[in-house]
């Protein structure tokens, strides 16, 4: 990625490599429906049409969902489909020691979208990685309130404004949805929550990754091993590397045998005495 990142940091979305994702049913069709109104011809008419009838016209979106589920990944394929520009939120680089200097960086980070907004060409994609490190529930503040509950508080009052007059594309991705503020939920227009996929997609997902799979196998490894396809990303890069060092391409019980290692089962330790 980091040979794509032009135009003040943007990711160009020209350059962002197909990648296969698998959903269930119903996350495919919030998908698609997503990406067909993030497509410029629709985008554009779907703008005027808002503004004609005096609405707001950003689109904020909301990722919610476990890790390894392809939140993020959907953010770069939604982008790469509709050939737009992603402009990625480093969360750490809103943070500063120094008192008033986050807020300001939050509103020069939304300065810097609109004047790429302004530019002539495609509406980036504004990518909020990991949201609720900036999203999370707002501090209540005592008389012994803390500098850094202060400043939380503020970033968030910030982006909520900035959200309310937006006039982009937001998408916010989160593994805690649980910990945003509550405030935050209507200003999100779509909202999807990305499941585990079910037997079907991990079978595509499986053999998408691992190309000697036949079905029987791939459904057997989707019905005994309850993966994200991260995890399932994992077991393929095992078996590249025990190719590149034995030579052979790992059997299924290879295959079986690194799966029960991503499990990470752990075992509780026990000490005490062992009584007859």
């Amino acid at each position: 990625m980091e040979e794509n990142v032009k135009k003040e940091g943007n990711i160009l979305g020209e350059n962002i490599n197909n990648k296969p994702l698998f959903y269930n049913n119903k996350i495919n069709s919030r998908i698609n429906e997503l990406t067909e109104l993030l497509k410029e011809e629709n985008f554009s008419n779907i703008q005027k049409c808002l503004t004609e009838n005096g609405m707001r016209t950003g689109f904020a979106c909301l990722f919610s969902g476990p890790p390894g589920t392809g939140k993020t990944e959907t953010a770069y394929q939604i982008a790469r489909e509709t050939k737009r520009d992603i402009m990625v939120v480093d969360i750490s680089d809103t943070k500063s020691m120094w008192f008033g200097e986050s807020e300001k960086k939050i509103k020069a980070l939304f300065n810097r979208y609109k004047g790429a907004v302004k530019q002539k060409g495609l509406t980036p994609i504004l990518l909020f990685n990991e949201a609720d490190a900036v999203l999370g529930k707002r501090r209540e503040l005592s008389e012994n309130k803390r500098g850094s509950d202060q400043t939380e508080n503020a970033i968030q009052n910030i982006i909520l404004q900035e959200i309310e007059s937006f006039n982009g594309i937001l998408i916010a991705t989160t593994n805690m949805v649980k910990n945003f503020d509550k405030a935050f939920e209507r200003r999100f227009l779509y909202k999807i929550e990305f499941e585990n996929s079910d037997i079907e997609a991990k079978k595509s997902i499986w053999k998408s990754h691992i190309k000697t799979l036949c079905d029987p196998e791939a459904e057997q490894l989707a019905k005994n091993f309850d993966f994200s396809e991260g995890q399932i990303e994992n077991i393929a890069r095992k078996s590249t590397v025990s190719y590149i060092l034995k030579g052979t391409t790992p059997d299924f019980s290879v295959l079986e045998t690194f799966c029960k290692e991503e499990q990470f089962e752990k075992c509780e330790n026990r000490i005490g005495f062992i009584l007859d």
